[in-house]
């Protein structure tokens, strides 16, 4: 390319931060734009990362580094986008931080990531009334070292060390009152907490209620027997309501499909697995439609997933579908791949 070309990344997350510097040592001039005040998205809150069970930190704390000492590349964090104008090959955005400021730009990447589902719509298990009731999300960060409970994993209302964990999986997910998509990381990511708990405490009684186990990805099935023969039991089928104790332990009854026996668990925690919905906020600035389950719309789903019905603008990682690290940084790389096939040939 002869042209010294411009690029706008809007999210600081994996996808974002891969975009960012597959666009730069291309050649790009690259403005990243992040709300919060630093970048690495959700990743910084997790513990380990499927399926290599790396840190999170250890992963994603390259990508920053390599981000903010690459000379092509100009972050601002606790900016966000106010408008945008323009079309492929000369887009003008309006952002707002410390100041004002209109930032062209040739093309637009999104990567805005995701949101976790409201736990609290999802009535009968009691997110918000009951203090040991958590998401998967809060409970990665009690596994997180550098979380707020500084790697223990503990019961939220005494800080005291469960003697049982129930996981809840689909918790909105494929579920027509919520979200009827599968989220794609529940199961796996469920297995995973069950792995840390007993990683954590062999002890501790582990339990995971399913609709079905989706243990994809190369190694899933294999990771998936290996967490049941750390004598986690696996339960087909959700729970109907909890029920809290005077002294804060909860109790679930679940109908085991598997064994056509209703069981009634008692649990010191309680960990939901919830699904995730796409952070569509920009969809008036960028003028983008969304499909019938939130998302933005894609130019072809077959064919052009990368691409939007607007010439120019890419979604990449979460803000597509909810996906693994390595899915979010590999659509990232074939976007990027994309917009350089499109301006050679503009």
């Amino acid at each position: 390319m002869s042209k010294r070309h411009s690029a706008l990344v809007i999210g600081a997350g994996i996808a974002g931060l891969q975009a960012s510097l597959d666009l730069a040592n291309n050649g790009f001039q690259v403005t990243l734009i992040e709300k919060q005040s630093q970048i690495g998205g959700t990743a910084l809150k997790l513990s380990k990362l499927y399926p290599t069970l790396l840190n999170a930190e250890d992963v994603i704390k390259p990508l920053m580094e390599k981000a903010a000492s690459n000379p092509n590349i100009r972050i601002l964090t606790n900016s966000h986008v106010e408008s945008v104008e323009g079309a492929f090959g000369n887009f003008k955005a309006k952002v707002t931080g410390s100041q004002t400021e209109e930032i062209n730009a040739d093309v637009i990447f999104v990567a805005t990531g995701f949101n976790q589902y409201d736990a609290k719509k999802v009535g009968q298990y009691k997110y918000g009334q009951y203090r040991n009731v958590v998401t998967g999300l809060e409970y990665e960060q009690m596994c997180n070292p550098n979380g707020p409970t500084r790697g223990r994993i503990v019961r939220p209302d005494n800080r005291e060390q469960p003697k049982s964990v129930v996981f809840v999986l689909c918790v909105g997910s494929r579920d027509e009152k919520h979200l009827r998509y599968c989220c794609n990381l529940g199961c796996l990511n469920s297995i995973k907490h069950a792995y840390l708990l007993k990683q954590y405490s062999k002890d501790v009684d582990a339990y995971v209620c399913y609709i079905d186990v989706r243990a994809v990805t190369k190694r899933g099935e294999q990771f998936y027997n290996k967490v049941r023969d750390m004598e986690v039991e696996f339960i087909h089928g959700q729970p109907s309501e909890v029920r809290e104790a005077p002294n804060g332990t909860l109790t679930l009854d679940v109908y085991d499909q598997s064994t056509s026996k209703l069981m009634s668990l008692t649990a010191d925690l309680v960990v939901l697995e919830v699904g995730f919905t796409p952070q569509t906020d920009l969809k008036n600035i960028l003028k983008l439609p969304l499909d019938e389950d939130g998302f933005f719309t894609e130019k072809n789903p077959q064919l052009e997933p990368y691409e939007t019905p607007i010439r120019g603008i890419y979604l990449v990682g979460a803000i597509q579908q909810p996906m693994r690290t390595s899915e979010a940084a590999s659509s990232a790389a074939a976007a990027v791949l994309k917009t350089i096939t499109e301006l050679q040939g503009k």
